[in-house]
């Protein structure tokens, strides 16, 4: 296996899952309007884009396979993508109250969104910390890793996206678990986050309302429940193997942001229960080699960066399911590989390609079971 094996499987799960977001994007955005006016050009805008944006993602991202990982744990490099991703937050902040928006969470007019960039670094920034500490059992260590991360959250707090802040904290601790961690902070947490939900549940105003919605979406289906009802519509709608690719009536604008938050909504209606199970398949083959490889490779940052990555996708997949059939409050956060957004594809394609040279450029394990995580 040693020098062979380059994550071929990693590749392919990826290339489908992006073959099908295609699809999907084409039949959202250029199917409903060719017939009627196929010589408009902003009809492919989308189409184009994102299909552009993947093939040079993935130029880009073996490129960086070639490339040693260990580089990226230079300590100087580390701590500059870290103040690189605080500063993009910032910046953000500044827009926000200097236009006097409600919500802003780009930084540039709405391209470039640095929550995606923001979860490369603290994934470089936790397995290089991690790695160089040992574990994060002595309080000084921890108390600098959760200040880092605080930062961030406190942060994508203000903008405000609380499902940011939110997805970055269980990414960051997960990894501190896996690394290494006194149950003592485990248990404050864990305290402190059952807390906040219970205070999230019973609060009023736009998160209230949320709530409500979610927990009986059909009492308003004209407003706050009206994305949860016109999923579970598109869902439903599709039984086993859909109404046809292109022949969905949800995307038509009753489902909001079909080619993004509730991109698998519209998978569901026109590719079915097996549309959908062929998404599960293809993530749990790429969260499933990355796990795999996590356990293979010897060096401990190495692991802990395959870790994250694949602990990574596997949290988005998981939360966008749940959101979508309404097993969770309505929290829109983009399924990687799938979801319509430059920032979001891109980044998740560096993700690749830093996977990638840990595979490549790390020695792999002959045997499983070498070198376990502290709490695996």
């Amino acid at each position: 296996m040693q020098g062979r094996d380059n994550g071929l499987i990693i590749i392919y799960a990826v290339i489908g899952l992006f073959l099908i977001s295609q699809t999907m994007v084409v039949s959202v955005n250029l199917v409903p309007y060719f017939i009627e006016n196929p010589l408009e050009l902003k009809i492919y805008r989308k189409s184009i884009l994102h299909a552009i944006v993947f093939g040079f993602g993935l130029f880009v991202a073996l490129r960086i396979s070639k490339f040693d990982y260990r580089r990226f744990l230079n300590p100087k490099v580390v701590y500059f993508m870290v103040f690189t991703s605080l500063l993009s937050l910032i910046i953000v902040l500044i827009k926000k109250l200097a236009s006097g928006k409600n919500v802003e969470r780009w930084l540039f007019g709405t391209s470039v969104q640095p929550l995606e960039f923001v979860k490369i670094s603290l994934l470089i920034f936790m397995a290089y910390y991690i790695s160089s500490k040992g574990s994060l059992r002595s309080f000084a260590h921890f108390i600098w890793a959760f200040f880092i991360v605080l930062c961030h959250a406190v942060l994508l707090f203000f903008q405000p996206d609380k499902g940011g802040a939110v997805f970055i904290t269980l990414l960051s601790s997960a990894m501190a678990y896996v690394g290494g961690i006194s149950k003592k902070p485990l248990l404050i947490a864990g305290v402190f986050s059952f807390f906040i939900i219970q205070q999230l549940i019973n609060m009023e105003g736009y998160v209230g309302r949320r709530i409500s919605a979610w927990k009986d979406p059909f009492a308003d289906v004209y407003d706050s429940g009206y994305q949860i009802v016109q999923s579970i519509y598109a869902l439903s709608k599709g039984g086993l193997f859909g109404v046809g690719i292109g022949q969905g009536l949800q995307k038509a604008g009753a489902l909001p942001t079909a080619d993004t938050d509730y991109i698998l909504a519209t998978i569901g209606e026109e590719m079915g229960f097996i549309g959908i199970l062929l998404v599960s398949f293809l993530y749990s083959m790429l969260v499933g080699g990355l796990f795999y490889y996590s356990f293979k490779v010897k060096e401990v940052a190495g692991r802990l960066l395959l870790f994250g990555i694949g602990l990574n996708f596997m949290l988005a997949f998981f939360w966008n399911s749940v959101m979508v059939s309404n097993l969770s409050p309505p929290k829109g956060i983009a399924l990687p590989f799938l979801s319509y957004g430059s920032s979001n594809l891109f980044a998740s394609m560096l993700m690749v390609g830093i996977a990638l040279s840990v595979i490549r450029s790390s020695s792999l394990a002959t045997r499983s079971g070498s070198i376990a995580f502290k709490h695996w």
